[in-house]
């Protein structure tokens, strides 16, 4: 049954009232099985997935407000060996939940934000016709119970065979780099950026840089970013811009990485790492200055990366500098 706009406008209106604001309620539980999900996640549909799918982890979230305004309803995530589904609930009561299955194999890019207590994973694979994407909001209380069946999510995109070894390891080259950087960012590279079984080839690190504004005030311009070139992904740590506390985590199987575009701008280099798979093509963006952009260049190239080097584009403000 087709419904008019003002009804929708209505119906989430009401539903925004409806959204835990305190307490333990807003927080995303885990669920033993599939059985146990809300019934606005329930359908045949649902429980048909759930017979042929050996499910290890669900994840349950609330109904959400995003970023102030944006009303999300009920989801859940459900984690096989080597797939993520994602279940959303309909805004109308007695409609079966939206369902997307998302798999390892045909992953382009995952982004992890970890700030405070702000959790946002962004999924983008290979669909049906063209790259599907999976976003979810949690308050990151809940990537104690995320973090381990997303990394075997990414364990099953890399290409090696078989299950993976324990530990991970720096190779000579890389050595001397992985030692000069920032305690933080070490450790993120243990913590985060490095799965087991993975050699780390080479790294740049782009540290933070600001710039004046009205005199007494500095901006930021663009965050500490480590860019890592491992055995099987291009993998980005870096912070939110003027937010030292908190990560950013992206990795990207080099297996789809068909190359790399660096545009210079004013301000930085925007380095594109171009990812195809299945004849679906995808763009992944990375700021860094001119200097860094270089020295990920020398790193991709020695590892038979293609790269493209773009005429530099200059804003109207940028030129009359």
């Amino acid at each position: 049954m087709a419904r008019s706009e003002e009804e929708r406008e209505e119906r989430l209106a009401h539903l925004k009232g409806e959204v835990p604001t305190r307490g333990v309620e807003r927080l995303p539980w885990t669920l033993k099985q599939v059985g146990d999900l809300p019934a606005e996640l329930q359908s045949p549909a649902v429980a048909s997935l759930a017979a042929e799918e050996a499910i290890q982890r669900i994840i349950a979230f609330p109904p959400q407000i995003q970023r102030g305004w944006h009303y999300i309803p009920k989801q859940a995530l459900l984690f096989t060996p080597t797939e993520v589904i994602h279940l959303i609930a309909s805004v109308w009561p007695g409609q079966d939940p939206q369902i997307a299955t998302l798999k390892g194999s045909g992953l382009l890019y995952m982004r992890v934000t970890l700030i405070l207590l702000y959790g946002f994973m962004e999924v983008v694979a290979q669909g049906e016709a063209s790259p599907a994407r999976l976003g979810v909001e949690f308050n990151t209380v809940a990537w104690t119970y995320l973090s381990r069946p997303v990394r075997q999510f990414l364990q099953a995109a890399g290409t090696a065979a078989g299950a993976l070894a324990e530990g991970f390891r720096v190779s000579p080259a890389a050595l001397p780099d992985f030692e000069k950087l920032p305690l933080k960012f070490s450790n993120g590279v243990k913590i985060h950026g490095l799965l087991p079984g993975e050699e780390l080839e080479g790294l740049v690190f782009q540290p933070a840089v600001w710039k004046r504004w009205l005199v007494w005030f500095r901006k930021p311009v663009l965050a500490n970013t480590l860019v890592l070139l491992t055995s099987r992904y291009v993998a980005v740590i870096e912070e939110e811009p003027g937010v030292e506390q908190g990560w950013i985590i992206s990795h990207i199987p080099r297996s789809n990485i068909s190359g790399m575009q660096n545009q210079p701008r004013d301000e930085w280099d925007e380095v594109t790492v171009q990812l195809e798979r299945g004849g679906q093509t995808a763009g992944f963006k990375i700021l860094l200055q001119d200097q860094a952009a270089r020295d990920w260049r020398e790193r991709w190239l020695s590892h038979g990366g293609r790269w493209q080097d773009l005429p530099e584009i200059k804003s109207e403000q940028g030129r009359g500098k």
